[in-house]
Parts: structure tokens; C-alpha cells; sequence
């Protein structure tokens, strides 16, 4: 059941993100047929003013509605979901290059605008296109630039014969530079989503790694992080003989704290533990909850010698603390198994002594440290 449940998630977590993609990829067509709009109205008005022949803005237009309409009709049906580019970049790239390059060939007088307009599906296609994308379409617009300069040489020119055609010269540069300007804003913001989501992503992973390796109940380490850390402390030791030693604490008579007062009690009590036994620990010290009622404290750098004052320290403040709070006449202690590594053993050796040695303190009665050596 579980896992049919999470088959189910991802499928929902991926049909949202394709509908999301896909009213992104609408967007943009829109976008580009409005720019094909504005593109086509210019060249109207260059017929008005006589500059050109009623012919070039009527290609035009009929051109560039019909690459935005098979476009729409891709995104609307959804087969361009089937593609090895959903994005249908490098057609669209294509359609528009060889758009502004019909608009030289038909109207060398108006060349320099419309060479200048390449900038703008450039930037367009970059948003989109991967590297190999990329040079492959540079080169193909290079190769026909070469073609249309050698073809035309000396009509390739800016139209600046009348007042109406300067103004439309200038009027058509200041769109192309809001274009870029919008598509350089439209960039930015792509990256800021990109970065964000890296973010929440790496938020994510953080989290599923705390959670991973932490108790959820006392936020102190679990039994497999406690065990990884094990082994690098005892990797350590082996390599440079660095002394260290393994506490089992184990709160006496847990059982009875739940028994008599309830789970929620027994919480509160292995919170207040933890948060008390974690205290006054070094940085090079290590704990956590081994299972159930039993925790471990891995001693860095620590003889056997020198374990009695920390471990003395828990000992004796859980023995006085007050649990009023969490239960009347409630009174809890600690039980303590600790050992010293010897290079060479293994970690189940010398956690089986340290077992011994809390077994050990339980038999002679609890609320005490038993070391063994």
C-alpha cells in the first residue's frame, strides 16, 4: 500500500511539473508571437513610408503566425512532450533566423535593423538552447550572413532618406534594446529560480540527512550514526593509537516510568536525559541514543583513567534532579557500562565488554559506574 501510495505522489509531482513547464513553454510562444506582431507592424509602417514593397511585412507576418501556430498546436496537444526537446528550441531559433535574414534578402534597405533584430532571437534561443545548440546555430547564421553580404554588398543599408523613416529606424532600435533588456530580466530571473530551488533542494537534503541520522525523539544521534562514528574512532585509534573509551548508560527501571506514569512521562524523561548528559561534553565526544532506554557516549582521547568525572557528572545530577514537573514522587537513575579500546579488537568486542560492565552495575544494584578494562 505504501508503495503504491508513493508511485502515486510521483506521478501527481510529475504531471504538476510538466503542466508547470508547459504553461511556461505557452507563455513564451506568446511572447514570441507578439514580438512577430510588433516586427511585422514595423514593416508596415517602412511600406507606408515607401521604403518597402507591400509584400515584405505580409511574408513576414503570415510567416511567423504560422511558426507560432504549429507551435501552439505542439503545446496544446502535447506531443511536444514526446521530443528529445520538449522546448522545440532549435526550430524555433531556426524559424526566426532565417526570418530576419528573408526580410535582408527581400529588403536590403532595411538590413542593419534587422540583422540588429538577430541580437534579440539570439538571447530568445540561449534561454533554451544547450552549447552544441548553440554553435550549431551560430554557425548556420554565420554562413548565411556571409551568403547575404556577398550577395548584396553595397544594398545592405539603413534607411535614412526621410524624417518618418528616421524616427522608425530609431523607434525599431529602442524595441530591440527593450527586448534584449526584457530577456536579460527574464534570464535573471530563470537563474534566481534555479538558485532557489538548488537551495530548497539542499534544505531538503539536509533535513532527510538529520533525519537519517538523528533520533527523532531526543535529537541526539541514532544507533547507525553512533555506530559509523564508532568505527571512526576506532579506525583512528588503529592508526595512531589514540586512546578512547565506549559508556553504555542505561536509565534504571524505565519500564516502571512508563508502566506507572505513561508514555508521554517516559518522553520526557529521555529528552531531559539527553539534553542533561549532553551538557558538559567535549567536542571531541560523541552521543547518542542507542536504543530503547540505553545511550551511548563515545569518549575521544580519553583514557579508562579519566572517564570517572564526566560519567560521575551524569550519574549524580540525574539522581537529584527533580521531576516534579513531569511526574509526582518520580525519581530516575543511570546505570553505566564503560570500557577502553584495545587496538586490534573488534567493535563488537568491545561493545560486548561494555555491555558486561553495565550488566555488571545493574547487578549490584544500579545508580552506579562500572568500568572494565
Amino acid at each position: 500500500m505504501l508503495a503504491s501510495e508513493e508511485k502515486l505522489e510521483k506521478a501527481l509531482r510529475s504531471a504538476h511539473t510538466r503542466e508547470r513547464d508547459q504553461k511556461e513553454r505557452l507563455r513564451w510562444t506568446a511572447w514570441t508571437a507578439s514580438s512577430y506582431a510588433l516586427d511585422t507592424l514595423f514593416l508596415a509602417l517602412f511600406w507606408a513610408a515607401g521604403t518597402v514593397k507591400g509584400g515584405v511585412p505580409l511574408a513576414y507576418g503570415l510567416a511567423g503566425a504560422a511558426a507560432c501556430g504549429v507551435i501552439f498546436a505542439m503545446l496544446v496537444s502535447g506531443r511536444n512532450v514526446r521530443l528529445a526537446d520538449p522546448n522545440m528550441g532549435m526550430p524555433q531559433i531556426g524559424v526566426a533566423v532565417l526570418l530576419q535574414l528573408a526580410v535582408v534578402a527581400m529588403a536590403p534597405q532595411l538590413a542593419f535593423p534587422f540583422l540588429a533584430n538577430l541580437f534579440t532571437v539570439f538571447a530568445f534561443g540561449m534561454s533554451w538552447a544547450r552549447v552544441r545548440e548553440s554553435i550549431l546555430v551560430w554557425s548556420f547564421g554565420a554562413v548565411a550572413l556571409g551568403g547575404l553580404f556577398y550577395a548584396y554588398g553595397a544594398d545592405l543599408s539603413l534607411p535614412t532618406a526621410t524624417a518618418l523613416e528616421r524616427f522608425l529606424v530609431w523607434s525599431y532600435f529602442s524595441l530591440i534594446l527593450g527586448r534584449c533588456l526584457m530577456l536579460s530580466v527574464q534570464a535573471n530571473a530563470l537563474r534566481q529560480r534555479l538558485q532557489d530551488s538548488r537551495r530548497k533542494l539542499s534544505d531538503s537534503l539536509a533535513q532527510v540527512q538529520q533525519l537519517a541520522s538523528h533520533d527523532e525523539l531526543t535529537r541526539t544521534l541514532n544507533r547507525r550514526a553512533l555506530m559509523a562514528r564508532l568505527e571512526e574512532q576506532r579506525s583512528r585509534a588503529e592508526r595512531f593509537g589514540e586512546p578512547f573509551c565506549v559508556a553504555l548508560l542505561d536509565l534504571d527501571h524505565f519500564k516502571a516510568v512508563n508502566d506507572t506514569h505513561g508514555h508521554a512521562a517516559g518522553d520526557a524523561v529521555l529528552r531531559a536525559f539527553a539534553a542533561l548528559a549532553q551538557a558538559g561534553l567535549r567536542d571531541s565526544d560523541v552521543f547518542g541514543r542507542y536504543g530503547g532506554e540505553e545511550f551511548m557516549l563515545i569518549l575521544g582521547a580519553t583514557p579508562l583513567a579519566a572517564v570517572q568525572p564526566p560519567l560521575e557528572r551524569i550519574r549524580s545530577e540525574m539522581a537529584a534532579r527533580d521531576w516534579a514537573t513531569v511526574a509526582a514522587d518520580l525519581r530516575v537513575t543511570v546505570s553505566v557500562g564503560v570500557t577502553a579500546f584495545h587496538r586490534g579488537e573488534s567493535l563488537s568486542q568491545l561493545l560486548s565488554r561494555a555491555d558486561d560492565a553495565l550488566y555488571e552495575a545493574k547487578r549490584l544494584g544500579r545508580d552506579r559506574i562500572v568500568t572494565r578494562s
